[in-house]
């Protein structure tokens, strides 16, 4: 759903606290600038932080990462992605989700193929920082992004039960599977996955790997 007018919006994506926890915590989001094309939205990300270098270590220690999302202009999108990448504070590109979230003129959505194996940055049994909307969850990865091969058994099986309309997936389904401590799930995006980067305690680790916490019913369907 591509389409020939485009912009690509920045955003910065801050702590609130200075000494921010697990097992969540709360970030802000600020508008950075808008852009007629990612080449430019990643120039004025890395422009950005050099001048947040200026500040010294503290200003860039507060940054979480960023976003970059494309939107078509002249489209009542409801604000629903063409593509999505998120960035570490450094600049450097961390994932993305590439399918467009928006339907075509005959309501289709683009279709989801499958993720392959080097395209995934977590696998199971990471732990993981969720950005859920203005909250960061620590997480651990139940199930990965479903493979091309994965996929295409899906939709094999589906033609096999329904010839007449076999399953289509869609960017909803480039997702991953997370669980919190307390073992509930959620489906979120790549782009919505970060890196754990803060101290986790002994407890809290003990907590997502021991035995009982596996054996919660949750993980037994992702």
């Amino acid at each position: 759903m591509k389409n020939e007018k485009n912009i690509f919006e920045l955003i910065k994506i801050e702590y609130r606290d200075k000494k921010p926890k697990y097992p969540e915590f709360e970030v802000c989001r600020a508008k950075i600038g808008f852009f007629s094309n990612l080449a430019k939205a990643e120039q004025g990300m890395n422009k950005f932080i050099e001048e947040e270098k200026q500040y010294g270590d503290p200003r860039l220690r507060s940054i979480f990462g960023f976003l970059i999302e494309e939107y078509a202009l002249d489209k009542c999108s409801y604000w629903r992605t063409e593509t999505s990448r998120s960035y570490l504070p450094d600049g450097s590109l961390w994932d993305e989700s590439l399918l467009s979230a928006m339907p075509d003129e005959d309501g289709n959505l683009q279709e989801f193929f499958g993720r392959s194996a080097d395209k995934l940055r977590f696998h199971t049994g990471d732990l993981v920082e969720e950005l859920c909307v203005d909250t960061v969850i620590l997480k651990i990865v139940g199930a990965v992004t479903a493979s091309p091969e994965e996929v295409q058994k899906i939709i094999e099986r589906s033609r096999n039960l329904c010839p007449e309309h076999p399953i289509r997936l869609d960017e909803s389904d480039d997702s991953y599977y997370t669980l919190d401590q307390d073992g509930e799930h959620s489906h979120p995006s790549a782009v919505s996955l970060f890196p754990a980067r803060l101290k986790i305690s002994n407890a809290l680790r003990k907590k997502f790997f021991n035995d009982a916490y596996h054996s919660y019913p949750a993980w037994t369907a992702p």
